[in-house]
């Protein structure tokens, strides 16, 4: 260990020349290395390496993953296989594809508070662990979320099939029933308050109503019109959930973002890029951690925002998906998928 030591020396000194002599300040470190059991001095690697331990127990980003695996060891990975394919148990907007632990870990981070995580990991690194109280905590958290979010996520999905309903019906009867502009009108705009985008979104669409003459455009805009309203709905109820970290709600957003892109898979107007993008911008009001980019905005692959494994540099015929990057950072945290 380094430490410090100071020391003042002056006087008199009538040797020379009856001067007073100069008063001299110094300082020095004294270097005393500690010793372990063996004699020898502590490791600087062995202190970064305690460190670098004590921050990642303190990360509850990190404990996640030691908490799934805790939990698929000792429950056995059958078990979790078992509640992914289970119809009455679903997370909402969960990825596909997902290995068992990997779905386990974005059990914990859904499920969970940050608190309660750092709590289970706590818990399960001390040694005297009371695994009974472990077992607990995560029976009565898991039963208590997931119930909660289980009962949201299956009255959400009512609403939205009665709303498709709705809409279907409506779209049945549109063209004999009220003109495309006041179906623009009716669609796309929000009694309630809308953002900037939302309204560029409408003037864009009735400007292209007016003046286009694509065969195309009603049929585009009635695609449109359903997936955008499903978006706003979905918008509208995330905000609403004050739960609900943006982690949380960009899961809930991005499926339906992938869905108005479906919805107008295959049907192309000159409109088309101007307007998804201001779909992104429309969403990006919602937000202060993260960012939506349309797969449209450009013409070309893009590698920072595309998955563009093997595409090369073709032209990108329609966008599959959004690309979502972090504000602060601009790191893509969602690729987006596009057909050539």
């Amino acid at each position: 260990m380094a430490k410090l030591s100071l020391s003042v020396s002056g006087g008199n000194d009538s040797s020379q020349s009856g001067q007073q002599s100069v008063s001299t300040l110094s300082l020095t470190k004294k270097v005393v290395h500690d010793e372990n059991q063996g004699g020898s001095p502590v490791s600087s690697a062995s202190l970064s390496q305690k460190v670098e331990t004590e921050k990642v127990a303190a990360d509850p980003v990190a404990q996640s993953e030691a908490v799934s695996s805790w939990l698929v060891n000792k429950f056995g990975s059958e078990v979790f296989e078992e509640l992914i394919n289970n119809p009455n148990l679903q997370m909402p907007y969960t990825e596909e594809n997902l290995s068992t632990e990997k779905w386990v870990e974005r059990v914990v981070k859904t499920l969970f508070s940050q608190e309660t995580i750092l709590k289970i990991s706590s818990k399960l690194s001390s040694q005297s662990v009371d695994s009974n109280e472990i077992d607990k905590i995560v029976a009565e958290k898991l039963s208590e979320k997931t119930s909660k979010y289980n009962d949201r996520f299956q009255q959400m999905r009512a609403e939205m099939e009665q709303i498709e309903g709705e809409k279907a019906a409506v779209e049945a009867q549109l063209n004999k029933a009220i003109p495309l502009q006041q179906f623009v009108d009716v669609n796309f705009k929000n009694l309630d308050g809308e953002t900037q985008p939302q309204k560029r979104i409408r003037q864009t669409i009735n400007e292209a109503v007016e003046q286009s003459r694509d065969e195309n455009m009603s049929a585009f805009v009635m695609k449109f019109a359903k997936g955008f309203s499903a978006l706003n709905y979905v918008l509208k109820r995330t905000t609403e959930t004050t739960e609900a970290t943006e982690k949380d709600r960009l899961d809930m957003v991005y499926p339906a973002l992938t869905e108005l892109l479906a919805c107008v898979s295959g049907s192309y107007i000159s409109e088309r890029r101007t307007l998804l993008d201001l779909v992104a911008k429309h969403c990006n009001e919602f937000f202060t951690e993260y960012d939506f980019i349309s797969p449209e905005q450009t013409l070309n692959v893009d590698p920072e925002i595309h998955n563009a494994s093997g595409a090369g540099n073709g032209s990108i015929k329609e966008g599959s998906s959004f690309a979502v990057v972090r504000r602060d950072t601009k790191k893509t945290v969602k690729y987006a998928d596009i057909k050539l």
